[in-house]
């Protein structure tokens, strides 16, 4: 009898033994779980910040060029052949860029809107295209839309930053005026 009391014990102590183990195991696979997902949150997370980098740098690159130079396609294909620092945080990714430039006109409310004159270049794997081309050196305002696309083992993203620029100068984005851009005149109104 005691044997039997023995192995009995022996028994459900190998058993809650077992049960602890598998309690364990399953608290650490959830905890892998985790890791894993919180990973690649983490890296999707840099991916989307490096396009917006990289959006906001090709938009910096623009404004530092006289007003002659980003008015048309083809000085624009140019400086869009000139990588942005950031595009190096996107590796293996198919980065592509895509600039349009669209001249914009006053709407009723006060605000603008955009025509269908425009002109777009794309940049993909360091190689520049010119999708449509255009010469808008006699307007006086410029809307600037760029849009980074990649790829990740999810599938495609996209990013897009959009600016104004007037031949007078710079303007916030957002802010955009029904006289905005003609010399002596510095009035704006929200969109």
């Amino acid at each position: 009898m005691r044997r039997f009391n023995r192995y009995r014990r022996f028994a459900f102590v190998q058993l809650e033994v077992l049960i602890s183990i598998l309690l364990i195991s399953m608290g650490m696979a959830s905890i892998v779980g985790a890791f894993i997902r919180s990973a690649k949150i983490l890296r999707a997370s840099r991916e989307v910040a490096a396009a917006s980098q990289v959006l906001q740098q090709r938009i910096e690159m623009i404004r530092d060029q006289p007003w002659n130079e980003i008015v048309r396609s083809d000085t624009m294909a140019e400086l869009m052949g000139t990588p942005t620092n950031s595009e190096a945080e996107l590796p293996g990714a198919n980065l592509t860029e895509i600039l349009k430039v669209t001249v914009p006109v006053n709407a009723k409310n006060g605000g603008v809107t955009e025509t269908d004159r425009e002109y777009s270049i794309r940049r993909e794997n360091g190689t520049v295209t010119v999708l449509a081309s255009g010469d808008f050196s006699e307007e006086p305002t410029l809307l600037f839309e760029g849009t980074a696309r990649w790829q990740d083992k999810v599938g495609w993203h996209e990013r897009v930053l959009r600016t104004v620029i007037c031949r007078m100068g710079l303007t916030r984005s957002g802010i955009v005026g029904a006289t905005l851009g003609l010399p002596g005149n510095r009035v704006s109104k929200r969109l």
